[in-house]
Order: C-alpha cells, then structure tokens, then sequence
C-alpha cells in the first residue's frame, strides 16, 4: 500500500456490495490520507450525497437491485451531486468506457487488484474536482 499524502484530505464516497473491496478500497485510501464513507447498497445514495458532500463519489456497476450506472444517471438527472461520479468495477475497459460515456459518469476505475493504480486514479479525478 501507500503511505503519505500528496494533496488536502479529501472526501471520498465508495458504494459497493462487497464488504472486502469496500475495506481494501478504504484501507488504501485512508493510508493517503483521505475520508472515505462507504455503503454497501444504492439505496440512499442521493441522502448520502447531499449529507456528506463527498469530493468524488465510486460506484460499483454491478450490485443487486440497481445497477451502478442507473445510479449515477439518477443523480445526474436531478442534479445530485457536484463532485465527480466514477464507475468502480471489474467489467472490460472497453464496455465500461461506453457505461461511463453513456450514464453521464466523470469516467470510470477499474478493480484490477492494484491499490497503487487505484489510488492513483482516484487521486486523477480529485484533481479535475
């Protein structure tokens, strides 16, 4: 993992169903110094918006119930957010750019197991914020 931090302490909402890529995520970001806030469903993302005014906000694309990129054109429809929405997720590069392209997401991340390159892209879209 890494250690220090290169920038202001940031806000970071994560939504995913899994527990252990919640704790991986978080973990590797709080080393860094950041908030993250985290939750395990869709289900109250806009409350959660609005209450935490996190700087970036990931989110998974696939979890039960309601897909990640519904999500996030929900929030983009009704002017949730300010911060950047990012898909988090293991699917192709290929479709995830046309997800991303297609629900209004800032872009995407993709779970590939590297913390490093993860950080690193969360870090990239703070910086556009």
């Amino acid at each position: 993992m890494i250690r220090g931090m290169q920038g202001p302490r940031r806000k970071i909402l994560i939504v995913d169903d899994s527990d252990v890529c919640l704790d991986l995520a978080r973990m590797a970001l709080e080393e860094r110094g950041h908030e993250v806030i985290t939750a395990t469903t869709p289900f109250g993302f806009s409350s959660l918006l609005r209450r935490e005014r996190p700087d970036l906000a990931l989110v998974d694309v696939m979890m039960p119930a309601l897909q990640g990129h519904q999500v996030i054109e929900i929030a983009k429809r009704y002017d949730l957010s300010r911060c950047p929405l990012v898909l988090f997720t293991s699917r192709p590069e290929k479709e995830l750019a046309a997800l991303a392209k297609g629900c209004g997401a800032a872009g995407y991340i993709a779970k590939t197991g590297d913390w490093a390159a993860f950080v690193a892209a969360v870090e990239h879209y703070l910086e556009g914020a």
